[in-house]
């Protein structure tokens, strides 16, 4: 008797936690083609990515079950329910009034499908290493939009590349992405305004998320990585004094650039500071002498800023300038810095990433 009151009350408790839980919960979806059922194997370009990438380009999907599905927490729900990634087909088709014609809205697919692809995916080599770690699934959205702010688990936006199409990771976006899928802005006005820098974000952006997704960056040559572990995340200040013995009294208006460099670190324009790195003007000296003309820093370095994060944030720093610098500037970081540039350039080409491709200059370093 008293086996069979146990049994029941561990069954009621049971019965209770499910109904607890139950409206929190959405399903998985892991068993389901969602891209399978979806794609659009008629047009060539989406059929030969579909081959060689084994990627899913949907322009046609259902955000919810394609993108923002959870089974985690009301948190993250409510997240992504501050997220809006209409259809291409939403620019047709608007208050169940018909915008334009059917041919037209095919047109417009196949147009902005093969600018992402010859802007962006052009530059990873299928045959190759990053041939298996593209995404699964593609979202191309006419617009992506966010009401409150996005940031780590279960979505990343990044805005810290020199073509970043805002400061905020919010509102307007360009492309977001999470473990199983990446959406990408491919509304044509926009992306014309300035196709090279669409083209220079969505690249940096769809290859961190590749290394990110992968743990890409602990298989970089450790001679990158080298003398660098100690200063992550530090505040340059505190070190910068000790290391070249400024006393207390003495005012640090700026880290020496060379000092900087020494470490192996690049002068990334947003990765100090989401203003991005300024030119900043000294009056005084650091005994707080008035100078008889003031010293012009640019790109400066301030004292208050912290080295970058992590191995991660260190990569893509460099990655960010790579792609954005021409051979003068490229050339005018030191040796050790060079050296660091040219070995990332040799591992992403064994991997099949073509960094050459996307800014020509770097071929100073081959």
């Amino acid at each position: 008797m008293k086996n069979t009151i146990t049994i029941c009350l561990v069954l009621i408790s049971l019965l209770a936690v499910s109904c607890v839980s139950e409206d929190t919960l959405t399903p998985s979806l892991k068993d389901e083609d969602r891209i399978g059922s979806q794609i659009d194997l008629s047009n060539p370009v989406i059929s030969r990515l579909y081959e060689d990438f084994d990627m899913g380009l949907l322009y046609e999907y259902q955000d919810t079950l394609d993108f923002a599905y959870i089974a985690s927490s009301d948190a993250a729900a409510e997240v992504w329910a501050s997220v809006e990634i209409p259809m291409i087909k939403t620019l047709f088709v608007g208050d169940g009034e018909v915008l334009g014609s059917d041919t037209e809205y095919k047109a417009y697919v196949e147009e902005v499908v093969t600018m992402l692809d010859t802007t962006v995916l052009t530059y990873f080599d299928p045959a190759k290493k990053i041939g298996s770690l593209m995404p699964k699934k593609v979202l191309l959205s006419s617009s992506i939009y966010s009401v409150g702010t996005i940031s780590g688990d279960p979505a990343l936006i990044l805005v810290e590349s020199d073509s970043r199409f805002s400061s905020s990771p919010r509102n307007n976006l360009r492309t977001i992405f999470n473990r199983h899928a990446i959406v990408f802005n491919v509304n044509k006005e926009d992306a014309q305004k300035d196709l090279e820098e669409y083209s220079l974000d969505n690249f940096y952006i769809l290859l961190s998320r590749i290394m990110g997704m992968h743990n890409l960056y602990d298989e970089i040559p450790e001679a990158f990585y080298n003398g660098k572990s100690s200063y992550y995340n530090q505040e340059m200040e505190a070190i910068y004094r000790e290391e070249n013995g400024i006393a207390d009294e003495k005012t640090v208006y700026v880290v020496d650039k060379d000092w900087f460099y020494s470490k192996g670190f690049v002068d990334a324009n947003y990765f100090f500071s989401r203003t991005g790195l300024r030119t900043y003007y000294q009056y005084y000296d650091e005994d707080g002498n008035r100078l008889p003309s003031y010293i012009k820093h640019e790109r400066a370095i301030l004292p208050s800023y912290s080295f970058v994060a992590d191995r991660a944030v260190d990569v893509r720093s460099y990655i960010n300038e790579m792609i954005h610098r021409d051979e003068s500037e490229l050339l005018a970081f030191p040796e050790n810095i060079q050296e660091n540039m040219r070995l990332l350039l040799e591992t992403f080409d064994e991997w099949g990433v073509n960094l050459v491709g996307i800014n020509p200059d770097l071929a100073v370093f081959q």
